[in-house]
């Protein structure tokens, strides 16, 4: 292989990885495409901030990761809204498309019930599969998939596990710059 191709290589690859971040960085902002989106985002938001600054800034307990069980059940509930608006609105056959977005959801529901089952059950797993940032980060990345802002498809879910680390070591790199909450001082 001549040098010429091997740096082709590593371009071509550099260029997909510019453009699946690229794809990754569109799928927060797909809200403002797609405005009826805000309805199940915003309290996803408001509820990820409150809870991963204020709650778990130093890990989450069995009771607030039941409680994170909760998000996904209310987000799967909306997203089978919104998919039967599709279906009924325009007279839409059921494709295999608005089939594996119904399966999505239906996963997404048994994620936050078995959340919830394994968190009364005490078991170790809910320290990591009912943390906050874990359960958001599924959902800001479905909800733009569901309402067909983003496509479904190889690309999108790539660009989802690739930068899943990336996601997660800013989001805990800000949480340790910033104050600790004052329940956690009057704790110590």
């Amino acid at each position: 292989m001549t040098t010429i191709s091997v740096l082709g290589i590593i371009l071509s690859a550099l260029s997909y990885l510019l453009d699946i971040f690229l794809l990754w960085l569109s799928i927060f902002a797909a809200p403002f495409k797609e405005p009826e989106m805000f309805w199940i985002i915003i309290p996803i938001w408001i509820n990820w901030f409150f809870t991963e600054f204020f709650v778990e800034k130093h890990g989450t307990s069995f009771g607030n990761a039941i409680s994170n069980g909760a998000i996904p059940i209310l987000a799967s509930l909306d997203w089978t809204r919104h998919l039967y608006d599709v279906l009924s609105e325009s007279a839409t056959k059921l494709t295999i498309d608005i089939f594996v977005k119904f399966v999505l959801s239906v996963a997404v529901l048994a994620y936050g019930i078995f959340v919830i089952v394994a968190g009364i059950m005490i078991k170790r797993i809910i320290f990591y599969i009912g943390r906050i940032r874990w359960v958001t980060y599924v959902l800001l990345m479905i909800t733009p998939i569901i309402y067909n802002v983003i496509g479904l498809d190889i690309h999108s879910f790539l660009a989802m596990i690739i930068f899943f680390p990336l996601y997660w070591w800013v989001i805990e790199i800000f949480d340790r710059v910033t104050p600790e909450p004052r329940v956690y001082q009057e704790d110590s």
